[in-house]
Order: structure tokens, then sequence, then C-alpha cells
């Protein structure tokens, strides 16, 4: 199977895996079509077609999620072309930082209201610097930032199908060379054609109405991310419907001799002047739309330079275009500046470090350096900034990607990155999104220079001299965590089968080798191509960070709820942070045979030097911040056939009394068309998180508690105390995170998935009292008087009233003249009690003052003990105050010495 690095860019894509997983199961792939079938309506259409981005995305878009036009996301970069449906219309505003913060038109104009067409996505264009050109709209030369953004937020208009034109196939048939499926597939001028196979070393050829190819998968450098062979084409007719032809058939080649087709889907897009795409849940569904597909875009052209301008208008940025988070696919390759210098990088981290002020979390590229020692950079090495290391379909760390070494803080003290993995995609298959067209002359106001404009911004280097031997699994575990259990990587003997056929490439070629143009006969900017590199990984991650943000500012708990743009500060951008590397997902085990270059260690919630705290999931970052679990259960399922299978299962407790918090989770059964070949139950780890407070300097995560449970079941706990209240605003909320380790036997590509029970439960603390006691000495003559002050509190139940006891040593006199005593009674044992608030309880008492005289006979000379204090909630007057059920207060006793000589 195609490991997913470019490293190891295999032969054998995961069409190859699935024939072998299905093969488990007794599953021909070969035999009789199913025939053809339509759905009529896009909502129908099997998201298994999709780009692999789109099935990611909707763990989000399913909990109510996409993004929001007046919340936005905004990226340094080569520029945006809003010109491409997916990322437009573009509102006319125009922002510049030439002569302080100015804004020119309205940002938001036609954002209210219902969402159509004509709403507003790309909020404003920033354009002071010439590096990629100076334009009077947004355009890009070079087209790495309309890719970019298209990742991160892209409405998928150009993309979405049009549900009466949708045809699945299930052939499971073999082609040979010359062989070929072909479809019919009527489109309206002005829209799209596409196709989307799953199989076995097959592509896919799509051919106008005059029978002319326009375009093939291979054109794509691959596929979507190693799932499904895609292809499209924007429609070459000008009227009208004309009717295309989709061709499946084997991959050329001399040593290529048949392929198998499993399933087909084709059909055409609609016109995007009449969709929303995936803005909307109503909208239609498209093949390529970002992961936040409804936010706002601030787009500003060049890397370092707008970035430290964006840093030294932060707050302008927040209050008056409600900015969210900054991505930033650029950085140092070996400590060299990218392209010609890389634009100003020194002042980049004090810039990130006021966009942080400004409630504003960057998200950065850690980097295509591709030796498994680089590290990361400015802007990814920056404390408050996310670094972002790029994966496959299967998790497996980009052999490309940087990581390994970080940076030393204001005290000397060094600090780890990278933070958390995202898809970016392979040499061999990349990830497909939005491509730009040619900036027309009438708004091209500055040419870029042609080496900038042709330039790749963050260059997937090709690894000279790679062994073999080097690309082996590397996968090492802590025995303090995992104890005497079995970590090799055991897979079923099935398994091993069907990652036998592994071939490595170590030839690397660039991942724009091939890319396919705009098209012939292309009717405006609304195609797509394909790129790799954690410069596509960190839009992923901040895309998911503009969805997350969403949910945390409007359905979060108070206690650690956004603020709106405008007033966010540095507090809300780690909290944001922390929930998202909280939430992420160890990939040791589950993706063990896809990292190879790079394997990350099994660390058990700690940072690992390749992949951070792991793989980012969008789904559970989201319920951590909506799912209350307080005294509550929930049961989930977590599993390997990634990326529709949650990796996690996440919600949190709140609790605004003092008490005992628990959680715990337990595996049930396993599920899927693999589970016979499971090799034991599942590694699941749980995590309590302090949801308030993140590592105050860099956002980490805070764990509270945590368990490892390797046979399935893991428990945790933590005690609330009220001066943990107090300091914490009255409130305490925790995120409660139960994620997947491992499956015996199998790892990510397979169908099977643990069913989890995960059960919390609060135990309210019971009468909480704090108290003090002062006397006038711990040692006195006979005869002398002991003045005392007493001071009680009552810490929880809020406002409870209470009566105060405190007790006299025996043989002490006790003065009821003088001081607060209300009443007093023999003490059981000796000696005398003495009351407080006996007819006017409180629940808090400063300064209770009672007198004692020591004993003066010689004999008497002894130690003696005063109190402790006690109390009791009985404050009614009836029955006597000995037969109340007192509290006494842990500390608050005393003992003295008397020397019983009178002087």
């Amino acid at each position: 199977m195609s490991q997913d690095n470019s490293a190891n860019a295999t032969d054998t894509t995961r069409r190859k895996f699935v024939a072998g997983t299905s093969a488990l199961v007794g599953a021909s792939l070969l035999g009789t079509g199913a025939g053809v079938s339509t759905v009529g309506a896009s909502e129908d259409v099997d998201t298994a077609f999709t780009n692999v981005r789109v099935r990611e995305a909707l763990h989000a878009w399913d909990r109510g999620y996409r993004g929001r036009a007046d919340r936005t996301l905004a990226l340094t970069d080569s520029g945006t072309d809003s010109r491409h449906p997916d990322l437009g219309p573009w509102s006319g505003a125009t922002v510049s930082t030439e002569d302080g913060f100015e804004i020119d038109g309205n940002p938001f104009a036609n954002t209210g209201g219902s969402t159509t067409s004509n709403t507003t996505k790309l909020v404003a264009w920033h354009n002071d610097f010439d590096r990629y050109g100076e334009y009077s709209g947004p355009r890009d030369s070079n087209g790495h930032g309309t890719h970019v953004a298209s990742i991160m937020a892209g409405t998928g208009r150009a993309s979405g199908f049009d549900g009466s034109q949708y045809q699945e196939d299930e052939p499971r048939t073999t082609l040979v060379l010359g062989d070929t499926l072909s479809y019919e597939v009527d489109a309206e001028a002005h829209s799209g054609v596409f196709a989307s196979v799953y199989g076995e070393l097959v592509e896919i050829a799509i051919e106008g109405p005059d029978g002319e190819e326009i375009t093939t998968s291979s054109d794509l450098v691959g596929t979507s991310l190693e799932e499904n062979v895609v292809a499209q084409t924007p429609t070459v007719h000008d009227d009208g419907e004309e009717t295309y032809t989709v061709h499946v058939r084997a991959q050329e080649g001399e040593l290529v001799s048949s392929g198998t087709v499993e399933r087909v889907a084709v059909g055409a897009f609609v016109d995007p002047t009449d969709t929303v795409g995936d803005r909307t849940e109503d909208g239609d569904r498209s093949m390529h739309a970002g992961i936040a597909p409804d936010a706002g875009i601030v787009s500003l052209s060049g890397l370092g330079d707008p970035t430290v301008e964006m840093g030294d208008y932060a707050e302008e940025f927040a209050e008056e275009l409600n900015v969210r988070a900054v991505n930033m696919s650029w950085g140092y390759v070996g400590g060299i500046p990218l392209g010609a210098a890389g634009g100003r990088l020194d002042d980049v981290p004090e810039a990130i470090g006021n966009l942080a002020d400004a409630g504003i979390l960057s998200v950065a590229a850690a980097g295509n350096d591709a030796t498994p020692a680089s590290g990361n950079a400015a802007p990814a090495v920056v404390r408050e900034a996310i670094s972002v290391v790029a994966t496959g379909a299967r998790d497996g760390i980009s052999a490309y990607s940087s990581g390994g070494i970080a940076g030393i803080d204001e005290h000397d003290e060094p600090y780890m990155k990278p933070d958390v993995t995202a898809p970016g995609g392979t040499l061999n298959v990349p990830d497909i999104a939005a491509l730009q067209g040619e900036p027309e002359d009438d708004v091209t106001e500055t040419e870029p220079e042609d080496d900038v404009a042709d330039a790749e911004l963050e260059p997937v280097e090709e690894l000279d001299e790679v062994d073999e031997s080097d690309l082996e699994p590397k996968t090492t575990f802590d025995d303090a965590i995992t104890g005497p259990a079995d970590y090799e990587i055991d897979l079923a003997g099935s398994v091993l089968d069907t990652l036998g056929d592994v071939t490595l490439d170590t030839s690397l070629e660039s991942p724009l080798a091939g890319a396919n143009t705009e098209g012939d006969g292309n009717d405006g900017v609304r195609d797509y191509t394909g790129k790799a590199g954690t410069s596509m990984a960190a839009p992923s991650l901040a895309g998911i960070a503009g969805v997350v943000a969403e949910a945390m500012e409007f359905d979060a708990p108070e206690a650690i709820a956004l603020d709106e743009p405008a007033d966010a500060d540095r507090d809300d951008v780690l909290r944001l942070k922390q929930t998202l590397l909280a939430t992420a997902s160890e990939t040791a085990l589950t993706a063990a045979p896809y990292h190879r270059a790079k394997a990350p260690r099994y660390t058990h919630g700690g940072r690992d030097q390749f992949e951070g705290y792991g793989r980012a999931n969008v789904g559970p970052a989201i319920d951590a911040v909506i799912r209350d679990l307080t005294d509550d259960a929930v049961s989930g399922t977590v599993g390997l056939a990634v990326p529709e299978d949650e990796r996690a299962i996440a919600g949190h407790v709140r609790v605004s009394d003092p008490g005992e918090i628990d959680a715990e989770v337990a595996f049930s059964h396993y599920s899927g068309g693999n589970e016979s070949a499971t090799k034991g139950d599942p590694h699941v780890d749980l995590f309590l998180y302090d949801a308030q407070n993140p590592d105050e300097q860099t956002g980490d995560p805070t764990i509270v508690d945590s368990d490892a449970g390797i046979e399935g079941d893991a428990s945790v706990s933590t005690t609330v105390s009220p001066d943990d209240l107090e300091a914490n605003g009255g409130e305490r909320v925790f995120y409660v995170v139960a994620k997947l380790v491992n499956i015996p036997g199998l790892v990510n590509g397979f169908d099977c998935r643990a069913h989890l029970d995960l059960e919390t439960a609060f135990d309210e603390a019971g009468l909480l009292v704090e108290g003090e006691r002062e006397d006038d000495a711990s040692a006195f003559t006979g005869g002398q008087t002991n003045r005392t002050e007493l001071d009680v509190t009552v810490r929880h139940p809020d406002g409870e009233e209470v009566v105060v006891r405190d007790t006299i040593p025996e043989d002490w006199d006790v003065d009821e003249d003088h001081g607060d005593v209300e009443a007093t009674t023999p003490a059981f044992g000796g000696g005398t009690h003495v009351y407080f608030g006996v007819d006017d309880p409180q629940d808090a008492y400063e300064e209770l003052t009672h007198f004692a005289e020591a004993p003066d006979d010689i004999e008497d000379s002894d130690r003696y003990t005063f109190g402790p204090i006690a109390v009791t909630t009985d404050t009614d007057d009836d029955g006597t105050l000995t037969d109340r059920e007192w509290t006494a207060i842990s500390g608050t006793d005393r003992t003295v010495t008397v020397a019983a000589e009178e002087t």
C-alpha cells in the first residue's frame, strides 16, 4: 500500500488496500456491475466520492459549524484570486497600513440576511507590498495563496454537485489496457464535469462535446489525498447544455497490464452563480470546499512584511475585520529565507505576539526541509503560533515535513515544536484546491518579478541518498507508560499481506510536475489543482480553528467562551490553541506503517518531536467545548476508517461547587468489516484537561489527570476546592477526552470501530468550613488569662449559617462576663464548650473572643489543648446544644503549656 509521505510514495494506492481489506471478510472485488443509478439532489450525493477534506470537514458541518461571514480568517501569502467562485465575491474593500490603518469600502457589505451566491466571501484585500505584484483587486500571480485560502475557507461553489446529473455505478470489474468504462454527462455552460473513482491502477479522462480530451486524473498529479481518484474540468462550451464523456481506463504504462474498478461517480457541477456551495446546510454539496466554507477571508499579499504590518495594527484587524486566526504557509527552510529573501522575518515573532495580544491566533506551516533532524523556524517556531506538520490520508507524517527543533524563550528556556498535524498531501498525492487565473491587464498595477511569480512558496525538497532502510518504522514506546503491554508492531497476517505490496519511490518529483492549468476553453476562473506541503496542512488547521472558535464563542460555557474578536485577547488565543492541541490524537500505532522517515513516539499526551500532540480532530475539538458531560454518559465510536471515523470522544465537565470529579471510559465491542482481524482490546487513553488554564506562555494543554487504558478501560479524577473555584471566577471547566491509541492487529484504513462508553460523575462536597485561632501565648503561668480570637468562614455551601463552638481545656476557668461567649456546656471527657452565634447564626465570623484563666495549682502544671473549633448547621433553638451534630475544623486546635507557679 502506498505510504502517506513523499519519501515512500508508492505505486499502490489505497484502492489496493481496500481490495485487501475487503478480502479479509470474503468479499470479491470482481463481479457483475450493479448498474448506474441517479440521486436527483446534491444532498443525496455519497460523500465518499468527495475530496478527503470535505469528508473531514463534515465532522464540523454535521455539528452545525461552517464558519461565519462576519468572522474572518486571514492569510499572508502570494495573494487570493477572488474571481474563483470558491473565494468570491469580494466586498470591494481594501486595507492599507502605509499611513496608519485605513479601510476603503465596507468589508462586510452584503453579509447580512440569507446567504446567496452574492454574499461576500473575501472581506478585505491588503496589497501594500509589490513582492507578488500590485493589483487593484484581489489577484494572485503565483497561485499558492489562492490554493491555501481555498483549503482554509473555500465555499466549493465551483464544484457544487448537480444532483439531477449525478450518477453512481458499481462495476466491480477488471480493465486491461484498451478497456474503458464510459459515461455520458450532460452539463450546462459555465459549470463543470467531474468523475470520482475507487479502484486500483486506473485513471480518468474527460472529453468535451467535440470529443477532444480536456483533462485526466494524472493532470492533477494523483488523487484526492490517496483515497478516490478525482478528475474535474470546467465546461468548455459557451451556451446551453452539451454532452461530455467520462472514460475510466487502466493506467497507461508498459508495466501496467490491468486495473480494477469498484465504484464510480460521474456528473456535472452547477453554475457557481446558482449555488452557495457548502456555505450553508441546505446548499449544494461540493467536491472541493474548504474546512470553514462560510468564514470570511482577509487576504494580505506578501509574507513577512504584511505579517509585521498586521502585528503593528493587530487590534484594528481584530476590531474592524473580526479576524479570529491568520494562516502563514511560509517560513525558513534550513535557516534560509524562502524565495527572494522571504520578506521581513526578523520582526515576525514580535508581530505574532502582538496578534495574540489582540486575540488573533497564528497558524504556521512547520516547513518542508525533509530531514528528520530539521525543525521549525519563524513563523512556526514562535511559541504563540501553532506549528503544523503535514500528513497523508492515513495520518502518516509526510516525509518532507520539518520537525524536531524548536526555540529558546526570553528566559533562555527551550520549548518544543511542532504542535499538531493535519492533511497536507504527499508528492504523488497532493491536496486539490482552487487554481488561480492570470491577472488581467486592467487590474495589474505592478508586475511581480518572474522568479517570484513562478516560485513555489514552500518547496518540497528532494531527499538525496535516501536508503530504504532509513524509511522503516521507528515507533518506540515508554515502558513507564505502557508497562508490560506488548507494543511490537504486530499486525494481523492478512493485514501484513495487504501491506506487503508496498514499494518505495524516492525520486520525489515536484508537486507541480504536470499540474493542470486553467484548461482549454475554460470559461472564467473556476478550476482546481493539486499541491502538497505543510503549506497545505496549515490552512487545514486554520479552517479547523475557525469552526472551533465559532463553537467556543457562541455555544461554550461562559468560563471558556471566546470573546467576540473586537474584545478578544491573549487568553482567548491560548484557550483556543489548547482546545485544538488537547483533542489531537497520537498516531504512533494507528498510522505505524505510514510513518517512515519520521516515526513519532507514543508519549501519552505529551509532545512528540515529529507530530507534536498528534493529528488534529475537528469533531472532538467542537464536542469538547459544546458537549456538557457533567454527571452524564455518552456512547460513541472511534475507528480506523478515517476520515469518516472519529479518532476521539470528547466533552466537558463544568462545576460551580467544590467536590470530586470522576470520569471513566469503558470498551464495549468492535464493529466493522475487519473486526475479526483484531488481536485484543483497544488501547484508549483518557485525559482530563484544565479547559480554563492552558500554559500561560505557549497555550500547551494542562493535563489534570490521565490514564493509559491499555485494555480499553481508563479512569481519571480531580478534586475541586473552594480556593480553586474562587481563583477561576466561581466555575471550573475540564475537558474529558478519550483517544484511540491502538487497535491491536489493525491500522488506519481498515474497517474497524471500537465502541466506547464515556461517563462522568460529580460528588459535591458537604459542609466546608475554614477557621483560625489566635491565642495570647503558647506558655502560661498559673492563674494567667488567655485571650483567644476565632475566625470562622463557611466556604460551602454559600450562605450556610452555622453556630460556632470552641473547647476550653479542663481546669481552665471560662470568663463568661467578658468576650463574645453566648453559652457554655460541659465538654465530654472534661473541659468546657463555649458557643457563639446561638441567637444570630452567621456564615462568617471575625474575631470571636473568649477568655480563660489557667489553673494555678502546682500539680496542674501540664500541657493543655484548646479546640478544635467546631460548627453546626443545626441553628434552630430546639433541643440542647450538645445534642446537635458538630463538624470539627481541622487544624484549629492549639496546645499550650502551663507552669502553675504564680509570679
